[in-house]
């Protein structure tokens, strides 16, 4: 079991994402993400251990700090190694590196376990399209978003907490909303 600190999008860059994510279905490359109940997004942070309790008071307090902002994606790849990962990649900005970084902290300051991979001079942003995917599937992923792929822009909205294996979402807040206990919606998206 597994956590995750994750950014969500507005409802027409979320909508990109999943007509991606059929398009690749249809180009004959495995649903896992649909499988697993994955929601699109870029995670911020993945744990190996955490208390819940101790960071969503934190999580509250960045997400009502954090304005929504822009986020732009203009390029995809795939990971080196057996993970058979394939994703779209957001432009590096500053507002997503900040937030990056002050999760980061926030989650060190709840004794959290961060994901090697996830401190902020080894992230690489990105939001999954296809994973555990064998070789064959990973090269025709690529393969449809070359011929495919339109750069598409959007907002960051929400943040949240999911446990993951399977996808279990602990709560979300809206970013940039009041702290009058409406923003932290348990298991909602």
């Amino acid at each position: 079991m597994g956590f995750a600190v994750q950014l969500y999008f507005d409802r027409p860059l979320e909508e990109a994402f999943l007509h991606v994510r059929t398009g690749l279905t249809n180009a004959g490359v495995t649903p896992t993400l649909k499988r697993l109940g994955d929601r699109p997004h870029v995670s911020l942070s993945v744990q190996t251990s955490l208390q819940p309790a101790r960071l969503l008071p934190r999580l509250e307090k960045f997400a009502a700090a954090t304005a929504p902002f822009e986020v732009s994606f203009g390029a995809f790849g795939s990971f080196p190694g057996k993970e058979g990962v394939v994703f779209l990649a957001p432009a590096p900005s500053e507002a997503l590196l900040r937030a990056q970084k002050k999760m980061h902290d926030h989650l060190l300051a709840s004794y959290a376990d961060v994901h090697e991979h996830y401190f902020p001079n080894s992230w690489v942003p990105h939001s999954t399209v296809g994973f555990e995917l064998p070789p064959r599937e990973v090269a025709v992923a690529l393969a449809w978003l070359g011929a495919n792929f339109k750069p598409c822009a959007g907002k960051f909205t929400r943040v949240g907490l999911i446990e993951f294996r399977p996808v279990k979402e602990v709560a979300t807040f809206a970013l940039g909303a009041q702290m009058s206990g409406q923003t932290g919606v348990q298991g909602s998206a």
